[in-house]
């Protein structure tokens, strides 16, 4: 029986030491801004991720692990708290599930930005050409659309 409660207990905090959701030292509430655009990230139901003028609203404030090359959930701090996740080729917003891989993203460092490199797909966040200014998942180049300054809140 100790072996057993030994056994789980080390499976649970092992489960809890690697989360990538956990919130930890390095977690922060951030912006992004685009570095083509100056426009931030955001959310809205009816148009899913963008790029927009910022503001500061908690559409447009993330929780993410900010530390460079660390797998990363990137959490909205507003409405229903989703999480930015790669599906069928797209960014989209789905509930934040510490055993999705597609919601897990790495920021990769440029000069003073960072790429959006998504755990799965392994393309990254760039700002779309189009009248909404929709966020889309494009193969790394380092574009100045697909980089983006990360600003604490």
């Amino acid at each position: 029986m100790l072996k057993r409660v030994i056994a789980v207990s080390t499976a649970a905090v092992l489960a809890w030491g690697l989360s990538p959701t956990t919130a930890n030292a390095a977690s922060a509430y951030v912006h992004f801004k685009n570095k083509a655009t100056g426009r931030c990230l955001d959310y809205r139901a009816d148009y899913g991720p963008y790029a927009t003028d910022c503001n500061g609203s908690g559409y447009q404030t993330w929780l993410i692990n900010n530390e460079a090359f660390q797998l990363s959930a990137m959490r909205q701090n507003a409405g229903d708290r989703l999480c930015l996740v790669a599906r069928n080729g797209a960014a989209t917003m789905k509930p934040c599930l510490s055993s999705d891989p597609a919601a897990l993203w790495v920021l990769a460092p440029t000069t003073v930005e960072f790429q959006l490199v998504n755990n799965v797909t392994k393309t990254c966040l760039g700002e779309g050409a189009d009248a909404k200014h929709l966020v889309k998942l494009v193969p790394c180049s380092g574009g100045n659309s697909q980089q983006w300054e990360m600003q604490t809140t």
